[in-house]
């Protein structure tokens, strides 16, 4: 017979998917539209998908405002050359509309299905916790729901960028991890689902191709197989499979967006701020010449990246190994790295425009509609933004660590889940530091973000659950 908890669920959950529901329609599908400008990147999923922009005036193309109107063209008639499951998003969202070659695509409907997915992934998480008490319960939905409708999240949505993708199929995995924690295991179908799940989160971008392994460990932990013969297990062949298929994914990241990438981290970050320019460039390889080009970016029009040859020259050079061990070799401008970045990584939203253009709402304008948390998490982490990761990390870590030995099996469960979600998160924000330096970080730690604040939501509901168990067992 359902306990008073498990029936509250229902209602929690019905509840808290349809205040996501409402919130995340207000910002997506009703005027003044919420969306997320074209940097540049959309043509990495949109061209694989059969859309192009439906202008070409470059200043109504990128950065001011968003467009929600774009040309269908006959899928595969452009490729991009880059691989994302959020391509199999925006395909599906082709199929839902109707378009066809020569038509027109509304991006609300990519929108409309990113916000379902992630409608389903909150309630999926809340039905995983009908095992505990009503305030644990609440405390989850109400956070849930706070944090991963604000705009900072949402505003993605009705765009073409991966970072969706992202989002979406780790909450989705996450949910089926929690699934299997209330279920005491993984296996089955839900297995296969786990899995399928995690490599879509790790094909949505190549920044995310690192978190494979953690993935694979914690779903072999999740599946309990035995130290004795795991390989007679099919969640360890699946786990090996996600960490193969992670390596592929990573090594087949177009040249020219490799490139871009390890440019803007020599050119833009490490030379700029070096004291001896020269020096670092002859360690990383580069040709002395090159250094004339400290300070630029790599989507310059006349920047050298257009020549094949020193793309070429330069990927032969440097990699994104030769960079961390630099960075490693160099603890100082590291340290120097590390502080100035710091203040950005509790941004959530990047600075150009995320309205629909109107005489209301001009070149570069955003919303201050639903950005309650986007704010708020700035205010209480961005002026001590690395001791307050610090303290997340080492707290959470900390304490599913002490507490592992009088955990039930269950318990212990949830602990590796913790502790798994730690560590990709530590390896985010690591990834983003040694590999990425971009003129707007934002959308780059998304993911980061993302997880601290799975983390956070965690914490908070096991922290009631401790206190609501406590007092009832001493009443």
């Amino acid at each position: 017979m359902p306990t008073t908890a498990e029936t509250a669920n229902r209602w929690i959950t019905g509840l808290a998917a349809a205040a996501a529901f409402v919130v995340l329609s207000l910002q997506l599908l009703v005027p003044p539209v919420i969306g997320l400008a074209d940097n540049g990147d959309y043509q990495r999923v949109m061209h694989n998908a059969g859309f192009e922009h439906s202008t070409d005036e470059f200043g109504e193309r990128y950065f001011a405002f968003l467009r929600t109107r774009y040309r269908v063209l006959p899928i595969g008639a452009v490729d991009s050359g880059h691989v994302s499951s959020e391509t199999a998003l925006a395909l599906a969202a082709r199929w839902m509309s109707g378009a066809r070659a020569g038509g027109e695509f509304d991006l609300r409907v990519l929108g409309g299905l990113h916000a379902a997915l992630l409608v389903l992934a909150l309630a999926a998480l809340l039905r995983a916790c009908r095992g505990l008490t009503i305030p644990a319960q609440v405390t989850a939905a109400v956070l849930g729901v706070f944090f991963f409708t604000d705009v900072g999240y949402a505003a993605p949505f009705n765009s073409f960028y991966g970072q969706t993708a992202s989002l979406l199929f780790l909450l989705l995995t996450a949910a089926v991890a929690a699934r299997a924690i209330r279920a005491g295991g993984l296996a089955g179908a839900w297995l296969l689902l786990y899995f399928a799940l995690a490599a879509a989160f790790v094909a949505s971008k190549p920044q995310e191709a690192i978190q494979g392994p953690v993935l694979a460990m914690l779903g072999v932990g999740l599946a309990r197989v035995p130290l004795r013969g795991p390989l007679r297990r099919p969640a360890a062949w699946l786990a090996l499979a996600l960490c193969a298929f992670s390596v592929w994914y990573g090594r087949r990241t177009p040249n020219e967006l490799k490139a871009a990438a390890i440019y803007q981290v020599i050119f833009y970050e490490i030379l700029p701020h070096s004291p001896d320019p020269a020096a670092d460039a002859a360690a990383l390889g580069l040709d002395p010449g090159w250094v004339r080009y400290s300070g630029t970016e790599a989507f310059r029009p006349d920047t050298p990246l257009l020549d094949a040859e020193f793309r070429s020259r330069l990927l032969h050079a440097v990699g994104y190994r030769k960079i961390a061990v630099f960075y490693l070799a160099q603890p100082r401008q590291l340290a120097e790295r590390v502080a100035r970045i710091a203040p950005k990584t509790w941004t959530l939203r990047p600075s150009y425009g995320n309205l629909e253009h109107s005489p209301e709402h001009p070149s570069r304008t955003r919303t201050e509609r639903f950005a309650v948390w986007s704010r708020l998490r700035l205010r209480l982490f961005g002026a001590n933004a690395i001791a307050a990761l610090a303290v997340l990390f080492v707290s959470t870590a900390g304490a599913a660590l002490a507490t592992w030995r009088r955990a039930s099996p269950r318990g212990r469960l949830f602990r590796e889940a913790l502790l798994a979600a730690v560590a990709m998160s530590a390896t985010a924000f690591a990834v983003c530091v040694l590999t990425n330096a971009p003129p707007d970080f934002s959308r780059v730690f998304y993911v980061a973000q993302a997880l601290c604040d799975l983390l956070l939501v965690s914490i908070a509901a096991w922290i009631v659950q401790a206190l609501a168990s406590r007092r009832r067992g001493g009443t």
